[in-house]
């Protein structure tokens, strides 16, 4: 008993010691970074009390979102949304959802309130593409239409999969287009024939009777001309909306005669059952003021209508609604806008609560912004500037700056009308613009992580970037040359026609500054690296036919100086091709791109592309050795990574990584895997480049990494030319396990280049963690023969130490991209992680060894200062003293 005892008490002694180290960091957490949790665009969606509704997205995800703030109660995320869509939400006691796709059908039970799962089962079917879910009591459903032909009927227990008899099989000749079918409660319901003898047609799912209702569309809404189509109305009764010329007509269908309600409706309708009325309300634009929305409500069996007038502007299109829920004379509605975010309404207030940008969950652009210094600031800078005037302009201007920095000194406040957004001592402060699929544009503040200003844009769509969308965002001046705005411009493509739009913008206040529609497609694009008189960089547009385009014009004489020494490249990913262009043959009358090589990697599909960031600094040209020699990096400013995965008959794939001047098209470097397939990531920076692959033989994921080095002597010591090219370089290879599955991958980048490079890797379990390029470096293996150099031995398997996760426990969900930027400290990254989460932080690869710890006793170190001070006059004057002293004996 007394062994027992002692036991206790030393687990005990464990697991107090074990809470004090977990806790050891916990004041950090938040401090320097934030998380932001979005759930995609709404598909699905219902009230499961006055205090939470539960809703399904494209994104393939089940949420439950508080009424009150709008916030995450729960959120499980499910399968690739890829192939994968939610087809089914029920709530009831429990949520039960429908998901998949082509691989068959999962169906589960949810629990309500904390969203945990219950019971799931598989559906497997080769009809998986044309399957619609009915739940009926505690049946499911499953209806497989066959155009013009027939509709086969199965059911199962919902919570089991059992099915309970054989296959109905229902003669369905009407069925002539899907698009004109719906479920209606428990109703099959299509719509045939033509608009003059268009006919409704309906099966009662729940009697398991093969009886079809047949009636003429022209009883219930008349013989008007124009289309008819229907949709279903969710969460009433067996209820449909037949729409004709943009107006539609309630039908509530009965086995024998369908009743009509004759309310001229817009299709942008919900039910919402309060007691024993059925309201119908629809979002309407306001008559006095086109801009803002009105709630047009409307109760069926007494025939009352009221419009509320509410405080939600519909700039970014006409709204749709989700869900909506009534008690009494309250009543609460879910709607989504064109640009994705969803807003909760309070009626009879006519309020929105609260509104969720869910557009951020697909960001596809992304770009820091310093920002601009304060007015302060500026007029101190420009004190001496020649504008001043004479003498005593020069004494005003002093003056005033001297009593505006008392002001700010005695108030702590700065009149400025952009307090807030002004850059700070170390740079770590910025804005980050990000573009998102659905053609919306963020501005976000990195210390709070609030959305300061957004844009969005009616039908854009993001370009086919290899295996990707995304559009182009390019930074064209920064805010560093005040009073020059600064300037950011995005290229996007038309929906329609599929051209080019380009919008200009000031990036701090979002003012637009140009929208112009091209009136070609794009090819390529590149940010030419030559500033105009204002700063400005120009931007060069390659279109579909290969003719050359700038923006602004004024940087056209600029570019035709350099024309000599600026080329481009274009790839084809399907035809595994890349063409050189130059511009050397330019003329002021015409500038033409002409293409100057061409490389064909064997009709293999190209898969990812690496370029070195432009804004990098080398900041070591070589590497000292044992031998106290120097061994000089290759760094090739024009090197082009390429990887490229090509079908074979023998490995399956084959993974091919060329490393390729983009000036005259020389394969500096390449090699192959075989047995190898995607997902491919690269990163390219210096003299080295790392690469994941998936290793089909041995089912893990590894990781390749390339060292490039001239040799003890540089061939380029001044200006590096690819012209210039005596013999290519010495490369080191290495290849290593990576004990996860990465989904994007980025290296750290710093304003000087003198910290240490780290890789960050996102991974599919929610870590984005970071791997010393030490780790990777393909000549450790010289560190077991010459230790003095430093290398890290070769370790076939790389450790991930959770030390090494830099977003701790917060897991991020489907991460697609990272993004990073330098701070004006030179040991501090800044770092943007997106997918369907957004994350934000600052990583520090070398530790912050210029700056002072947050514990730095200032006093101390001050007493310290002083006390020597006081000593060293003391010790002074003694010594004087005593050298007096001495001089009299």
């Amino acid at each position: 008993m007394a062994t027992f005892k002692s036991i206790s008490s030393i687990f005990l002694v464990f697991l107090t010691f074990l809470n004090v180290a977990i806790s050891l960091y916990e004041d950090q957490i938040g401090k320097f970074d934030w998380k932001q949790s979005y759930i995609g665009n709404i598909k699905f969606g219902s009230f499961d009390s006055v205090k939470r509704v539960v809703v399904a997205t494209d994104e393939n995800v089940i949420a439950s979102l508080h009424l009150k703030n709008g916030q995450i109660a729960w959120r499980q995320i499910l399968e690739s949304p890829h192939g994968n869509q939610i087809e089914l939400l029920h709530v009831d006691k429990e949520v039960i959802t429908v998901s998949g796709g082509e691989s068959g059908w999962y169906v589960r039970g949810w629990e309500l309130n904390l969203g945990t799962i219950l019971w799931e089962w598989t559906l497997y079917s080769d009809k998986s593409l044309k399957g619609y879910w009915v739940i009926s009591k505690d049946q499911l459903i499953h209806l497989v239409p066959a155009v013009g032909s027939h509709l086969e009927i199965t059911t199962y227990e919902v919570r089991t999969g059992r099915n309970n008899g054989k296959t109905l099989r229902i003669s369905a000749p009407w069925i002539t287009d899907l698009s004109k079918c719906v479920t209606a409660g428990i109703y099959w319901t299509c719509i045939s024939g033509e608009s003059s003898s268009a006919e409704l047609h309906y099966i009662d799912l729940s009697s398991q009777l093969d009886k079809v209702y047949n009636l003429s569309v022209e009883k219930l809404i008349g013989n008007a001309p124009g289309k008819v189509t229907l949709r279903s109305l969710q969460y009433a009764e067996p209820d449909i909306l037949l729409i004709r010329n943009g107006v539609g007509r309630y039908v509530r269908l009965q086995p024998e005669l369908p009743k009509v309600f004759t309310y001229g409706l817009s299709p942008n309708v919900a039910v919402a059952p309060n007691g024993d009325q059925t309201l119908l309300i629809q979002l309407e634009s306001s008559s006095e003021n086109p801009e803002n929305i009105q709630i047009h409500s409307v109760e069926l069996e007494e025939g009352k209508e009221n419009r509320i007038e509410t405080d939600y502007v519909n700039k970014t299109g006409i709204s749709h609604i989700i869900t909506a829920l009534c008690r009494g004379s309250a009543c609460r509605v879910l709607f989504s806008a064109q640009d994705h975010s969803i807003s909760l309404l309070q009626l009879p207030a006519g309020k929105v609560a609260w509104t969720r940008e869910e557009a951020l969950s697909h960001i596809v652009a992304t770009e820091f912004l310093e920002l601009p210094v304060s007015e302060l600031d500026a007029s101190i800078e420009h004190e001496f500037d020649s504008v001043s005037g004479d003498v005593f302009g020069t004494l005003y201007h002093r003056l005033t700056s001297q009593a505006r920095q008392l002001s700010v000194l005695l108030t702590g406040q700065q009149s400025t009308s952009n307090t807030g957004l002004v850059r700070d001592e170390f740079g770590l402060h910025k804005l980050i613009i990000v573009a998102t699929n659905v053609g919306k544009l963020f501005a976000i503040d990195t210390i709070t992580g609030n959305v300061v200003w957004s844009r969005f844009f009616n039908n854009v769509e993001s370009f086919s970037l290899l295996n990707k969308h995304g559009m182009l965002l390019f930074v064209q001046r920064t805010a560093r040359y005040s009073p020059l705005i600064p300037q950011c411009v995005l290229l996007m493509k038309d929906k329609i026609t599929g051209n080019g739009i380009m919008y200009t913008f000031d990036p701090i206040t979002g003012e637009s500054l140009q929208l112009e529609r091209l009136s070609y497609q794009i090819n390529q694009v590149m940010l030419l690296p030559y500033e105009d008189d204002e700063h400005l960089k120009g931007l060069l547009i390659l279109s579909g036919d290969s003719q050359v385009h700038l923006y602004p014009s004024s940087s056209k004489s600029i570019l035709l100086k350099h024309a000599s020494t600026t080329f481009l490249y274009t790839a084809n990913p399907k035809q595994g091709t890349l063409h050189g262009l130059s511009l050397a043959y330019s003329t002021p009358e015409n500038i033409k791109a002409v293409p100057t090589w061409s490389l064909n990697l064997g009709q293999a599909e190209l898969v990812a592309v690496g370029i070195r960031p432009i804004n990098e600094r080398v900041h070591s040209q070589g590497r000292v050795l044992a031998d106290r020699s120097v061994l000089y990096k290759y760094v090739n400013p024009n090197l082009l990574a390429i990887a490229t995965i090509k079908d074979d008959s023998i490995h399956k794939h084959v993974l091919n990584i060329y490393l390729v001047d983009g000036v005259t098209g020389l394969i500096v470097y390449s090699t192959v895997h075989k047995r190898a397939d995607k997902p491919v990531h690269l990163v390219h920076s210096e003299n080295w480049l790392v690469y994941s692959y998936y290793n089909e033989r041995f089912r893990r994921i590894e990781l390749g990494a390339i060292e490039l080095y001239e040799g003890s002597v540089q061939s380029n010591s001044t200006a590096f030319s690819s012209h210039a090219v005596s013999q290519l370089p010495h490369a080191e290879a290495q290849a290593y396990i990576f004990p996860g599955t990465p989904l994007a991958m980025q290296a750290t980048i710093t304003e000087r280049g003198i910290t240490n490079k780290h890789i960050l890797v996102g991974l599919s379990n929610g870590a984005v963690t970071e791997i010393p390029w030490a780790f990777l470096e393909p000549r450790g293996n010289q560190g077991i023969l010459n230790p003095e150099e430093g290398y890290i031995p070769y370790i076939p398997e790389l450790p991930l130490p959770s030390e090494a996760t830099i977003n701790y426990n917060q897991s991020l969900a489907r991460i697609r991209g990272l993004q990073v930027a330098p701070a004006r400290l030179e040991s501090t990254c800044l770092v943007l992680v997106h997918g369907l989460d957004v994350y934000y932080t600052r990583v520090t690869p070398s530790k912050t060894f210029d700056l002072l710890k947050e514990d730095f006793d200032h006093w101390l170190i001050a007493i310290v200062l002083i006390g020597l001070t006081v000593a060293s006059y003391v010790t002074k004057r003694l010594a004087s003293r005593k050298a007096l002293k001495q001089a009299w004996k």
